[in-house]
């Protein structure tokens, strides 16, 4: 497991100025070490080809892995066609930057629940084939208050779409709630969602029983990216960091633990 940064950890800089999406790229590397980074669509200042390869290249550069884009945008059940424009123009800009994946929430519960779910995995057909052309897995998560919540909603809407190119992204808070219940889903996960708010002094997460998950993780044989998404009240660069040192840290204990069971067997 490794692990990126998603920018809306840093969502009040960016937005204020105190931050342009440049510098986050180069905080991540430089400050944060992390391995990766994960793009939110809200925070592109423009989506031309020059500036898509300017942020490509400079992670590169930085020697940080492109892990995913985050359409951040829920699905729309009210112009699911407009919508269905949108995703595939952000998995154009996914494959642009040579993000592997996309992760998508589906939109809420409203009108008639049959004609909702019908609409949904409708619009996810269509994005698999343009996602299947451009080589983009679409990493869908559950989430509360939207159509796809539990694991049966997760596992019917694989299903219907009957696609490859969708795939999971589940949240450490999902997993840390019912972790036996999403057991069989981790092996349709391809990113999992960090979601942090109230840090302790270390950068642990008094809200999240976030070693309960990472076992959960290594249980299964996770290999991907855990993606660290920041929410909290605290001026975000150093709680970030902070967060973020704390989970690298026990990840190398799990690693370390690994390699001397290893030894011993």
């Amino acid at each position: 497991m490794q692990v990126c940064c998603n920018s809306h950890s840093y969502a009040r800089m960016l937005k204020s100025g105190g931050l342009t999406q440049l510098e986050w790229v180069d905080l991540c590397a430089n400050e944060l070490m992390v391995h990766g980074v994960e793009f939110a669509a809200s925070h592109f200042p423009r989506f031309d080809p020059d500036y898509l390869a300017q942020l490509k290249k400079l992670c590169a550069d930085r020697c940080l892995t492109v892990a995913s884009f985050d359409h951040d945008v829920p699905l729309d059940p009210a112009d699911p066609d407009a919508h269905g424009d949108l995703l595939e123009r952000h998995i154009d800009v996914a494959s642009a930057l040579g993000a592997p994946l996309m992760r998508i929430v589906s939109h809420g519960p409203t009108g008639s629940p049959a004609v909702a779910w019908r609409e949904l995995v409708r619009g996810l057909k269509r994005a698999c084939v343009h996602a299947k052309e451009r080589n983009v897995t679409l990493a869908l998560q559950p989430r509360q208050r939207t159509l796809v919540v539990t694991p049966e909603d997760a596992k019917r809407v694989m299903k219907e779409c009957d696609s490859a190119w969708l795939r999971l992204g589940l949240s450490a808070l999902s997993l840390s709630e019912a972790r036996d219940e999403w057991s069989e889903a981790l092996q349709d996960t391809t990113i999992a969602v960090a979601p942090m708010s109230r840090l302790d002094t270390f950068g642990a997460d008094e809200d999240l029983d976030y070693i309960t998950v990472l076992g959960l993780l290594r249980q299964h044989r996770f290999r991907g990216f855990i993606s660290v998404l920041y929410s909290g009240a605290e001026d975000e660069r150093p709680a970030v960091a902070r967060a973020v040192l704390w989970l690298r840290g026990m990840l190398a204990k799990d690693a370390l633990k690994m390699a001397a069971t290893a030894s011993v067997s």
